[in-house]
């Protein structure tokens, strides 16, 4: 079956409507309904069982899932305790339905716009698949939990919300375009690295060390390291630490527990490295950025 995606031009900013993160802590099935906008939702915590239409959809973490306006979308299944996405709804500059296309025709405009140089492209199209995993999904955390922030902060300038999505959505199509062709060809490496990133990904809050991730894959650890900076560009330790913080970011806006308790959830026991590490990274300290980012709007229904 061959996968479907919105191909939009966008010269000018989507209109931002409204959006939050949705949070749980009882079983729970999404209701049943039809609104008039485009809904994007990343799958943060356990499985979303949603489906439009008649095509169902189990969204797990990590995934991205694009419902289209005027179509009934509904659960399908109890969702767990614990299940938690973010979640916006936007309309295209010209408020009309974008038009749909499948992978051929996709591959079709990528090899268009290779074909010419890059200062040459002009180009404002974006292409966002119904569904995805995006290999960089926290490159989209991080643009949500801004765009959240903005949106709740009764800016004296109307469009900073819409400019945020905007970019939100240039970053999915980014993403999609980029691994377009790895999806459909990976090659023995392209497998190796998937692997290995899912895996850290999936054991990130424990106390994970490069051994440790070596011996999982019977790998030296100094091939493993050497490899794993080739194909992502990051070291193993910097991976495992933004993983960490990422995680971190999310429970330093979303909740009231202390520096320590969130240091441990994230698998750091010493309080005093972990606000080293986020000021290392994060270029603030812990309750600095808990400041900064108080207004992320919370939903659960």
């Amino acid at each position: 079956m061959l996968k479907e995606y919105i191909h939009a031009s966008i010269q000018q900013p989507v209109r931002y409507r409204l959006g939050g993160k949705f949070v749980t802590d009882i079983p729970w099935t999404h209701m049943k309904r039809s609104t008039g906008d485009y809904e994007l939702i990343i799958a943060l915590h356990e499985t979303l069982y949603i489906q439009c239409e008649s095509t169902q959809f189990e969204v797990q973490p990590g995934d991205a899932l694009l419902l289209p306006p005027d179509k009934i979308h509904q659960g399908f299944h109890e969702c767990p305790p614990g299940t938690s996405f973010y979640w916006f709804h936007f309309l295209f500059p010209d408020e009309r339905e974008a038009p749909v296309i499948n992978e051929q025709e996709l591959d079709q405009h990528i090899k268009a716009r290779q074909t010419k140089p890059r200062f040459q492209h002009g180009d404002t199209d974006i292409f966002l698949p119904f569904f995805s995993t995006p290999k960089q999904i926290e490159r989209l955390t991080i643009l949500f939990t801004q765009l959240l922030d903005v949106a709740n902060g009764h800016y004296g300038h109307s469009r900073a919300a819409d400019y945020l999505a905007t970019s939100l959505l240039i970053e999915l199509s980014e993403q999609t375009v980029k691994n377009f062709h790895l999806t459909s060809e990976q090659t023995s490496t392209d497998r190796k690295i998937a692997s290995i990133l899912e895996w850290i990904r999936l054991h990130s809050l424990e106390k994970l060390s490069t051994g440790m991730i070596a011996d999982q894959f019977n790998y030296n650890r100094d091939y493993l390291c050497r490899f794993f900076k080739k194909e992502t560009g990051w070291t193993v330790q910097s991976y495992i630490h933004m993983l960490k913080l990422s995680k971190a970011k999310d429970l330093l806006t979303l909740s009231d527990e202390s520096i320590g308790s969130i240091a441990r959830t994230v698998g750091i026991s010493d309080e005093r490295y972990f606000m080293r590490l986020f000021k290392h990274y994060e270029k603030l300290t812990p309750s600095e950025y808990r400041k900064a980012y108080p207004r992320i709007q919370l939903n659960k229904e």
